[in-house]
Parts: structure tokens; C-alpha cells; sequence
């Protein structure tokens, strides 16, 4: 019997006049002992998707029929036998890792020695025995990931259905997940699809579901999409695959036009930075310089003290130790003439839900003191720069991921800073987006831009002209790609080298 059985589904949300359709006639099968993943950007209706076959939506059109129950009819049944982990965290925080994984363990009435047998199991299997008594709360990203996943497993269902369980997290915990994925798939029997936006790994699947505005475009396996951009790539990527399967083609290689000097002013310095929390010390002494017109990746795992290195340099926390200097001014004194150098794109959405595209933009656009016909001007520029012209008058809690982090890039170049800092700020978003956002930041880079960026994206990292590797609050690798690469022991290529520095650093 077929796990997933899907026939025409159709699904469509009323955004005030406009209707929208989320999920459009998708049809598939999904047979047992398959680990498939459902990938596509934000908004192509991977949510919605998933929503759908756990019958938490009912379908405009079309059925759903999961572990042969219908989705519409049949919803409690389903929602008691599948394991369902949703993109945001679902646990409860104020509980620690094993008073959670008891509450879901009694919901799914396992009790006695099977959930002795079973608790033990899945602790060991995401590596979380050390932490049964912290707050759900207190773990890092991918830790929350992992408890999610045990938790959906403790019932051992024949199916998963995992709303992006690796968003947000670093590459060595993604690894980590689908690692364990993979094995409970080949031990355990149990059925997987699991829906990302990373399309990297597509490689770690069976089989791949691509979903694009509503719509599969493709079902087969990785290898398949692959191939599609074997004409102008010698080793393609699944990334590049899915960009000639949209546009019929792979975009050029991005490079800068204006390489950073040397001898380019520092417009940044950071010097012996400190930062705790309580005892524990989050960054330790870290130090290094950005200068004019260059691009400066901060990267780590989830815990490394990156983002909390990040908000020190924007101004967002204080410091315990050490100083940073934005174009020449003393954060700690002058952070109100700094910060008029700066602009911000936060890893969360951080702009006004309820205000629409536009009134969000002159909403920044006047706390940044433009007026008149600058306003507007700029206004028109960041509108058209980043493709928000028709949804200019929908509110921003209403749009997809992907065009929230192009409207909030779009506030925060409104008043021409000379320094930019971007926390994850292409996360969620399409290849072909990334590819345009990449593309702009080094336009602005080659005009003098300074840019700081943080991301989980490796492949982006090589487009920094320097990079530091952060791991337990300390700095532990520095350099462009290549000299990372050296750091390391000469990796295959920037990733690997990302990952053999983190783990030698754990050891």
C-alpha cells in the first residue's frame, strides 16, 4: 500500500480581494520504506503541503488519503498515528528534554518498560543523554531539532512528516538530522518526507518532491535535477539543477567587479570583545578589522557566540569587555552617530506585521530622515530593486519568507549606509533569489560597502572576501576561502573545511 496517496489537491487562502493559491492539483504517491524530501523556497507551499496530508486543512479540491485514512473524514486518526513535526518549535519550554519526550510519550499512551526501552533509545540517538534535565528552552537550535524529532518518534510511526526540521540550523547539526533520518528509515521501517528550503540536501534523499509557487514541478530522484544543468556545469549541484529547471539555464558565476584593496580603510574593528551571560562566558576575546568595500563572513555552529558577536558590532547589546569601533566611532559612547552609518537585516522578521509593504518603507524611510522627493525616490528604488512593485500594498505578516527578508533588506539600504549588516538574510529564500540578493550585495560591496553577513549557507561564504570561523566563543579559523581551506588540511572544498575545523575544535 502506498503511505501518501495524493489526487488533485488543491488548496487557496482570501488575502482581503486577492485569492491565493497556496497548493495547486499536486499529485503523488509515497510508498513505504522511502526517505523523501519536499523541496522548494519560501512560499511554494511546502507548509501548506503538510498541513494538508496531517488534515489540519481541508482541500479546496482533490483528496489526500495518508496510511490509507482520508485527510478530510479521517483527520484525528491520522494526527494519533503519524509523527508530525512542525517548522516552528512545538514543545514546551519551560520543560526539560525528558518532561517532554514523557508528555508526548504519554499522549501516544507508551508507558512501562517500552518507553524505558524507547526514551533510552532516542536519546542516544540524538545525542541528548547528556541533557535530559535543561529547559527546552535553553538548547541550542539544532538540540531543539533533535528533541522535536524524538518526540515524533516515540510512538514509532510508519510515517514522519517533517515541516523544514533543519531551518536555521548549522551544517554540521543538518548532517546530524538526516543522518538519523536515514537510519530510522533503514532500521526502523518508518517512512520520512520532510520538506527543506536547503536544496543541498536533496542529496541526502531517496527521492525528491520540488514544489515551486503551488505547483511540483518534478518528482524523481536528485540525480535527475542534477542533470539538468549537466549542459553548462561540469559537476552540477542540485541548486544549479533547480535553477535550469525554472529559468531553462544556470545563471554566470557571481564574482566582484571591484575587488576590496588591501589597503582599504578599516571601518570596523573589533578588539578583545567580551560578552557573558552570568557564568558563562558566550564571547571570549575575539578580534578582527572589515574594511572599506568588503564583504566579512562571521560563521559557527549554533552556540559558536556568532549572532551574539553580531548584535555587539550593530550596537543591539552591550559588551563586558573589549571595544568595537564603527567608522571611527566608540560604539560605547557614540552609538547614536553610529548607528546612522548602519543598516540592519535581523534573522528574524523584525518589521511592522500589520503595516503594509510600502508604509513599512516610509515608515524607515522617515526614521532615517528622508523626505520629499529622496523619499520617494528611494522608496521607487527599493520597490523595483527588490521585485515588491505588486505587493506593495499587502500587509508584511502576510507575505512569504522569502519577500519579508527582500522587504527588510529593502528598509535597511533606504538611507545609503556605508556599513551593512545581515543576520542570515538570505535563509528561506529560492536560488534564484539568493542568487539576486548575492548579486546586489556585491554591487553594493563594489561601490564601498562594508558587509557583514552571518550564514548557514556554506556556498555563500566563498563569495566573502574574508571570513571568521567562530566555535565556543573564541575565533578559531580566519582568512578567504582559500587560506580556510589550507587551515583546515586542504578540504575538498570550503564546506568540508568548515566542518573538519568545528570538529577538530570539538574533540
Amino acid at each position: 500500500m502506498n503511505l501518501i496517496d495524493c489526487k488533485h489537491l488543491t488548496k487557496t487562502f482570501k488575502e482581503g480581494r486577492e485569492t491565493i493559491t497556496a497548493v495547486a492539483d499536486v499529485s503523488f504517491t509515497l510508498a513505504p520504506g522511502q526517505l523523501a524530501g519536499l523541496l522548494g523556497p519560501d512560499g511554494a507551499g511546502k507548509t501548506t503541503l503538510m498541513r494538508l496530508l496531517c488534515g489540519l486543512y481541508r482541500p479546496d479540491s482533490g483528496t489526500a488519503r495518508v496510511l490509507e485514512l482520508d485527510s478530510v473524514r479521517e483527520s484525528g486518526l491520522i494526527q494519533s498515528r503519524v509523527g508530525y513535526m512542525p517548522q516552528k518549535f512545538g514543545l514546551y519550554e519551560n520543560m526539560t528534554v525528558a518532561e517532554n519526550l514523557n508528555l508526548y510519550a504519554k499522549l501516544h499512551a507508551v508507558r512501562g518498560p517500552e518507553y524505558e526501552t524507547r526514551f533510552s533509545q532516542l536519546l542516544n540517538m540524538t545525542h541528548l543523554d547528556a541533557f535530559t534535565g535543561r529547559m527546552a528552552g535553553q538548547l541550542s537550535g539544532g538540540m531543539k531539532q533533535k528533541l522535536a524529532l524524538a518526540c515524533a518518534l516515540i510512538a514509532r510511526p510508519k510515517l514522519l512528516l517533517l515541516d523544514e526540521p533543519t531551518v536555521g540550523v548549522d551544517i554540521l547539526s543538518r548532517r546530524e538530522l538526516w543522518a538519523i533520518l536515514r537510519r530510522i528509515v533503514d532500521t526502523e521501517g518508518t517512512s520520512v518526507l520532510a520538506s527543506t528550503s536547503y536544496m543541498d540536501e536533496a542529496n541526502f534523499c531517496d527521492r525528491t518532491l520540488v514544489l515551486f509557487e503551488g505547483k511540483l514541478i518534478a518528482d524523481c530522484e536528485p540525480a535527475e535535477i542534477r542533470k539538468r544543468a549537466s549542459d553548462v556545469c561540469v559537476e552540477p549541484t542540485f541548486e544549479q539543477g533547480f535553477q535550469a529547471l525554472i529559468t531553462g539555464t544556470v545563471p554566470e558565476p557571481l564574482a566582484r567587479k571591484v575587488p576590496v584593496a588591501s589597503d582599504s580603510p578599516v571601518v570596523i574593528r573589533v578588539e578583545n570583545l567580551v560578552k557573558r551571560f552570568g557564568r558563562f562566558t558566550a564571547v571570549n576575546g575575539v578580534s578582527f578589522e572589515v574594511r572599506r568595500g568588503e564583504i566579512f563572513g562571521l560563521l559557527g555552529a549554533n552556540g559558536a557566540g556568532k549572532t551574539t558577536t553580531f548584535r555587539a558590532m550593530c550596537g543591539l547589546s552591550s559588551s563586558d569587555g573589549g571595544r568595537v569601533e564603527i567608522a571611527g566611532l566608540d560604539l560605547a559612547k557614540e552609538a547614536k552617530t553610529a548607528w546612522n552609518q548602519i543598516g540592519f537585516v535581523a534573522q528574524k522578521f523584525s518589521l511592522y506585521s500589520d503595516l503594509s509593504v510600502r508604509q513599512n518603507m516610509e515608515f524607515f524611510g522617515g526614521v532615517y530622515g528622508l523626505t520629499g522627493e529622496k523619499r520617494e525616490e528611494r522608496l521607487h528604488w527599493g520597490l523595483t530593486t527588490f521585485d515588491l512593485e505588486s505587493l506593495a500594498d499587502r500587509d508584511a505578516g502576510k507575505l512569504s519568507m522569502g519577500y519579508k527578508r527582500r522587504l527588510a533588506m529593502a528598509c535597511a539600504l533606504l538611507h545609503e549606509p556605508s556599513i551593512l549588516f545581515l543576520d542570515e538574510a538570505t535563509s528561506g529564500a529560492d536560488p534564484l533569489a539568493r542568487y539576486e540578493f548575492w548579486k546586489l550585495i556585491m554591487q553594493l560591496a563594489d561601490s564601498g560597502v562594508a558587509i557583514v553577513v552571518t550564514t548557514h549557507f556554506l556556498d555563500e561564504a566563498r563569495f566573502c572576501d574574508r571570513m571568521l570561523i567562530m566555535q565556543d566563543g573564541s575565533a578559531v579559523a580566519s582568512g578567504n576561502a582559500d587560506e580556510i581551506i589550507a587551515q583546515s588540511g586542504n578540504a575538498p572544498n570550503l564546506e568540508e573545511a568548515f566542518v573538519r575545523i568545528i570538529q577538530e575544535k570539538q574533540q
